[in-house]
């Protein structure tokens, strides 16, 4: 996922300049180009950042050379490098037991990207969710024989998805894109294999739909007024915009996993670099508002000096330096979610 390789833009909505300093406007791709660029010199000091316009209202848009490598080019041949198919495979790994968890205790246990404040009083949860977690169910239980059955119902499910989240309200959004990550997981990493009726051309097509999804998602904000000021918010709008985060991060593991084992130019996330990197896991995790907001105020006083830790910080690490003292406080905070993207950042070189 930070391989510079990546060929896409990010449009902002505010017009200002996004990362404070360089071109928010400017196609990712075209940093194959300047593979000479340092870690320091892709993104702004935190002092700057801080400074950097609203991202709240931040616009996904792939580039339209990302769209024709991917659509109308072969894949070629996957990355050789030992360690970036390592980490490709860690990735794909913690994608599947993702939707494993689902599967096997439903709502009872969610994946870390999927907050249970999402849940109604009742325990259910949005109908994009709740189909989807009919079908990771019926994924977990399939056999060689109902293989096909299971394929054809989950990319039938997919293009609905796709079809229809135009007219979905914001919950209801933020849970369609959650739902396409599962179902993609298993579709992309599990169902599809080799002699699979389902094409690659295909998956590269589902892969640059969903930007469309992850665009409205983001365009419904990204950030809170309340973390730009550093000020308490309240515990149901941080935890869906924390979701939300944490979604789109998930959805770029996988497209920056499926590039490399498919053998396409892989993916980066450097345009989502002025965001807060994934939160604290005791924040996440928290059941009880009176302690959530107790927990938040203590770490709001924790990170007072700079504001959060933001994505850009963690694109920043050198890989032979030692990590900064908030690096290092943001990984000792941080639950599996960030420990992937941490392990993600060992490729970035590669």
């Amino acid at each position: 996922m930070l391989n510079p390789e990546r060929k896409s833009r990010v449009d902002v909505s505010a017009g200002d300049d996004l990362l404070g300093g360089e071109e928010p406007n400017l196609p990712i791709g075209e940093a194959e180009s300047r593979e000479t660029v340092s870690s320091s010199q892709r993104f702004p000091s935190v002092s700057t950042q801080k400074q950097a316009a609203n991202a709240s209202n931040l616009l996904l848009v792939p580039s339209e050379e990302r769209r024709r490598v991917l659509l109308g080019a072969s894949p070629g041949t996957p990355n050789s490098s030992s360690a970036a198919m390592h980490t490709a495979n860690f990735v794909i790994r913690v994608l599947k037991s993702w939707a494993r968890l689902v599967a096997t205790h439903q709502v009872f246990k969610l994946p870390p990207f999927i907050h249970r404040l999402q849940l109604s009083e009742d325990g259910s949860i949005p109908a994009p969710l709740a189909n989807c977690f009919t079908l990771v169910k019926m994924w977990s239980e399939h056999t060689q024989g109902s293989m096909d059955l299971v394929e054809s119902t989950v990319l039938l499910e997919i293009q609905r998805l796709l079809r229809e989240y135009v007219s979905y309200s914001e919950t209801d959004l933020l849970a369609a894109l959650q739902s396409l990550l599962l179902l993609l997981t298993i579709l992309l990493f599990d169902l599809n294999q080799k002699d699979s009726p389902i094409a690659q051309p295909i998956e590269a097509e589902l892969i640059v739909n969903v930007w469309d999804v992850k665009s409205s998602v983001a365009s419904t904000g990204m950030l809170l007024d309340e973390e730009q000021s550093h000020v308490l918010p309240t515990w149901r709008k941080w935890a869906l915009v924390s979701a939300k985060r944490r979604t789109i991060q998930a959805l770029h593991h996988l497209e920056w996993a499926w590039s490399l084992v498919r053998g396409y130019p892989v993916l980066t996330c450097f345009e989502l670099g002025p965001l807060p990197a994934p939160t604290a896991g005791y924040l996440w995790n928290e059941n009880d508002e009176l302690q959530w907001k107790q927990s938040y105020t203590r770490w709001l006083d924790v990170w007072k000096f700079g504001g959060s830790y933001k994505l850009g910080e963690l694109f920043n690490i050198d890989p032979g330096d030692d990590l900064n003292s908030r690096t290092e406080m943001w990984l000792a905070e941080v639950d599996e979610f960030g420990m992937v993207l941490m392990a993600e950042l060992n490729s970035v070189d590669v």
